[in-house]
């Protein structure tokens, strides 16, 4: 091969690398993910009807809203005028959870604003209804939690407190700070 061969096909390897080279450089660029804005919902969904069944299978509890807005960067999902109902062991309904707004987190925590409302679905529970304007519902365990007022309705009772803790799959409820109850007296009529 002659000296000027060699030359010029060192010149053109050359070139070459740093075509490939820019090239790649360029690829790099136009293949970055675009950022996202976490502030943008990764979908929007009206009149959204939602089953979850736990791990053996049963229905666990349902969701119902007239908008769901799904944040994947958050993994959250708020809902408009939700109504969530939820299901004991033998698939009978016993609760339903309403409220004005409620953010769902991927621990299955739905945070309750606006108007919330619980009412039993069943009729061997003393607990009837809870009213408060925020509160916290662990959709595993049914734990349920208030830090506003608070008002428990039952039979032949009313509460109320500052705060709330309870259970709604033990129907229970504890309420915290200034409690204030009701009782209604039920007079036993006697036959002459």
């Amino acid at each position: 091969m002659s000296k000027s061969r060699r030359w010029i096909t060192l010149i053109l390897a050359l070139i070459a690398l740093v075509l490939i080279g820019w090239n790649l450089t360029n690829q790099d660029d136009s293949e970055a993910p675009m950022a996202t804005n976490s502030q943008e919902p990764t979908y929007t969904s009206e009149k959204s009807h939602s089953v979850v069944y736990n791990p053996t299978g049963a229905l666990a509890y349902k969701l119902i809203s007239d908008k769901v807005t799904y944040f994947a960067a958050d993994e959250v999902s708020w809902f408009d005028n939700p109504v969530a109902t939820t299901y004991d062991e033998n698939k009978v309904p016993t609760w339903t959870i309403r409220a004005d707004k409620a953010k769902l987190t991927k621990d299955r925590m739905l945070y309750l604003y606006g108007h919330v409302e619980v009412n039993t679905l069943t009729q061997d529970s003393q607990l009837e209804r809870i009213i408060t304007d925020t509160a916290q519902v662990n959709l595993v365990t049914q734990d349920v939690t208030s830090d506003d007022q608070v008002t428990l309705f039952g039979r032949s009772f009313n509460s109320t407190g500052m705060k709330m803790r309870g259970n709604l799959r033990t129907k229970n409820a504890q309420l915290l700070e200034k409690v204030k109850t009701s009782y209604e007296i039920q007079n036993e009529q006697k036959q002459p």
